[in-house]
């Protein structure tokens, strides 16, 4: 079984992130192309979304958290966890 993300995501699948950016530095970044599209931060706010592991998108956190930038960071992604899939159950009728 592969190792998991604190998160409880396996440290291997690649997921589609949203990152949400408060505050900081101004900064540009591009990884290779390999996550997404570049990202732009004017130092106010800025939605930004990445393909990668939880491994990847806690990476460009903790870059952008650090103190070259220092903007505040919230990681989402869409993985149901057992509390929303349980809500969604109930909802579609399905739970007894």
């Amino acid at each position: 079984m592969a190792a998991s993300s604190d998160d409880g995501i396996p440290a291997d699948l690649r997921l589609v992130w949203t990152l949400i950016i408060r505050g900081g530095e101004p900064f540009d970044i591009r990884v290779n192309g390999k996550l997404g599209p570049g990202l732009s931060h004017d130092g106010t706010l800025t939605i930004w979304k990445m393909v990668g592991t939880a491994g990847e998108a806690l990476s460009i956190a903790e870059m952008i958290e650090g103190p070259l930038i220092g903007a505040r960071v919230e990681r989402h992604t869409e993985v149901e966890n057992e509390e929303m899939l349980a809500i969604r159950r109930q909802h579609l009728g399905l739970e007894d």
